[in-house]
């Protein structure tokens, strides 16, 4: 995977995460998925990246 594009329009903290860009905070994915594990979600906590991958050296995500 080829972690060197910056998404601008997809900003990104997640530095574990497979896809996170190597020198900017965003996502190096064209688009990515966002679900919930609720049914009527309310608070950000009810939503999750659903395009996130632990990256290799990721021991415990």
């Amino acid at each position: 995977m080829d972690n060197t594009y910056v998404n601008r329009s997809i900003h990104c903290t997640v530095d574990s995460c497979k896809f996170h860009n190597n020198t900017e905070n965003y996502c190096s994915l064209e688009s990515i998925n966002v679900q919930t594990h609720e049914k009527n979600p309310t608070k950000v906590e009810c939503t999750d990246c659903a395009s996130f991958m632990c990256k290799d050296s990721c021991k415990s995500c």
